[in-house]
């Protein structure tokens, strides 16, 4: 399964929540290893709207149905209420 999607999220909130999991491997300072699932963080270019701009990452999660499922949703627990 592959989960790909870009998130409002900046990229020291998303590594600090990955790093904080007990069983989540840190591999390098982007990507992540759940069980069977690789997650990869990539830094996008800010939003900008009007005198905001809003830091992005792209998410994007490889690996067994489950595992995909299971990280995900963690994930997007942690985050669901910044609007990704």
């Amino acid at each position: 399964m592959l989960k790909e999607e870009t998130w409002s999220v900046s990229m020291e909130r998303a590594r600090a929540f990955f790093r904080s999991l007990e069983d989540v491997t840190e591999e390098s300072s982007t990507v992540f290893l759940f069980n069977s699932a690789r997650v990869s963080l990539t830094e996008l270019k800010p939003k900008g709207m009007g005198i905001w701009a809003a830091k992005r990452i792209k998410l994007n999660i490889e690996g067994g149905d489950e595992d995909v499922a299971a990280i995900y949703h963690r994930f997007f627990m942690q985050f669901l209420s910044t609007g990704g």
